[in-house]
């Protein structure tokens, strides 16, 4: 496919913008011309990124908690009066912990797991789909994990489960809002070389990280998806080391 969409000028959302996928993604999006807003629960992380892309773009930063929905009020008052129409969201905001299965993870662990990885999500694409229904067009990117479509282990018990329902949040989206020309993409990643890796009990080795996805491998995928034309929907979209199972 040849027909590539200009992001130059366009305007992008980008939760999860301090570390990881998501500031690797805000570096590629402002390289490519567009105009993107990074949030995150802290200031400190955003900073980093902000002083990243000094050489070729310029990315505004809002502290905000997807959890808060009074905070993201504000930053989508914020956003209207800094940055203006809103084109594209990527949803890179998520967390794990690090006691995961059934018998160790405490009620506390699954509340905050629940809480911002799926009812986070419903609460930034809310707000998103309010001002996309207007504009009759947008496109939505969910970064999700491959821990939305299999249940392991690995990921942990509280894991799997918000990020099966984000996928059941997504997949039910993109068939009621295709009518309003607004398309919802989730990206399932596997194995991933990001600070959240810091979160397992026993953190895998550099050398076992140099075998895994980068976070630039999922900044590229995401600027693909951006950049194909209004009348490209992909629905779901599976990404993953080459050493590891998808089974």
């Amino acid at each position: 496919m040849e027909e590539k969409t200009d992001l130059s000028g366009k305007n992008i959302l980008l939760t999860g913008g301090g570390s990881g996928m998501g500031e690797a993604t805000a570096l590629a999006l402002a390289k490519s011309g567009a105009n993107v807003a990074i949030v995150g629960r802290r200031m400190a992380t955003l900073t980093s990124t902000l002083a990243k892309v000094q050489p070729f773009g310029k990315i505004l930063a809002k502290e905000a908690d997807v959890t808060d929905r009074k905070s993201l009020d504000g930053l989508f008052q914020w956003f209207d009066g800094e940055v203006g129409t809103l084109d594209y969201l990527v949803h890179a905001a998520g967390v794990n912990v690090a006691l995961r299965s059934m018998q160790e993870l405490s009620p506390d662990d699954w509340d905050q797991l629940i809480e911002t990885n799926l009812t986070g999500s419903y609460n930034i694409i809310r707000l998103t789909l309010e001002r996309m229904r207007i504009q009759k067009k947008g496109l939505i990117i969910l970064i999700n994990s491959v821990a939305g479509k299999r249940s392991v282990p690995l990921a942990g018990i509280g894991y799997n489960a918000s990020k099966f329902g984000m996928t059941g949040l997504g997949m039910g989206l993109a068939e009621e809002e295709k009518i309003h020309g607004i398309r919802i993409s989730s990206l399932y990643p596997g194995e991933v070389n990001t600070p959240i890796l810091n979160n397992r009990k026993e953190p895998p080795t550099e050398e076992h990280r140099q075998t895994i996805l980068q976070a630039e491998d999922i900044a590229s995928v995401i600027l693909y998806l951006c950049q194909l034309p209004e009348r490209v929907h992909i629905p779901e979209l599976v990404i993953k080391p080459t050493r590891q199972s998808f089974v």
